[in-house]
């Protein structure tokens, strides 16, 4: 399939009316034809001359040990697909991974992201902004492929290049600590910090996830408030990162 980006006039008046639409995103019959024509709005989307193959994203189990499985294969798909298709400044672009939820993969991100009650937070899941928790951790399609870009490692391609991705969808927890993060969109940063934590969780055998957050919210921020760390290389962040959880466990 042809990648497809909402037109900017298109993607605020979806915004603008979620509420007046917001019960139409569950209707299993298509609705945005009908809208971008009462509105007055012919060409709601662009197609863009890249192609990537017609994924089926997968959604196995409601909890979120099953989530967090699913999320790997599914990363592994896309990114798989995408990585030589698409930069990080294409990526960057919210028009682009709110039409994909929109257009190809509505029933997808109903199913991954209903919540108890069966309602899914549409302003999170099916938009994306240009702010990088957006990217990385909210829109269901989007943070598939960040987590992708950010934990794949090139070192690894003959062994295992998810080794990473796998230690961030090890608890939720950690995505959400370090997705939180300033530096969340740094590649050599991240990868840095999951490889200190994969060392620290093949010694401690379990998540280690306290010590993590710790490291992430507290040490990492104070240590780049006097350290320009986007300088530093992967190596460096890992025995940084390593030491300040070793002594954590002390």
């Amino acid at each position: 399939m042809n990648l497809i980006y909402f037109t900017r006039e298109a993607y605020k008046s979806l915004k603008k009316d979620l509420n007046i639409n917001r019960e139409k995103y569950y209707s299993d019959e298509p609705w945005l034809n009908e809208y971008f024509n009462k509105i007055g709005i012919d060409d709601f989307y662009k197609t863009s001359a890249l192609t990537v193959p017609n994924i089926s994203l997968v959604c196995t189990g409601d909890d979120i040990e099953s989530k967090n499985k699913d999320d790997l294969v599914n990363i592994k798909m896309l990114y798989n697909e995408y990585k030589d298709k698409i930069s990080p400044i294409q990526a960057s672009d919210p028009l682009l991974w709110s039409a994909l939820c929109h257009i190809s993969y509505k029933d997808y991100v109903l199913k991954r992201w209903k919540k108890a009650d069966d309602s899914v937070r549409i302003d999170q899941r099916f938009f994306a902004t240009e702010g990088r928790s957006s990217l990385t951790y909210y829109n269901a399609i989007s943070r598939l492929w960040w987590s992708g870009y950010l934990t794949y490692d090139e070192e690894r391609v003959s062994t295992n290049p998810w080794h990473l991705t796998e230690i961030l969808f090890s608890a939720q927890q950690i995505q959400k600590d370090l997705f939180d993060q300033p530096f969340s969109m740094n590649k050599t940063i991240v990868k840095g910090m999951l490889k200190a934590l994969k060392r620290i969780q093949e010694e401690t055998k379990n998540s280690a996830t306290t010590i993590f957050r710790k490291c992430c919210d507290s040490y990492m921020n104070h240590y780049g408030a006097v350290t320009i760390i986007d300088t530093l290389s992967a190596e460096e962040i890992e025995e940084i990162s390593y030491n300040y959880m070793k002594s954590c466990l002390q």
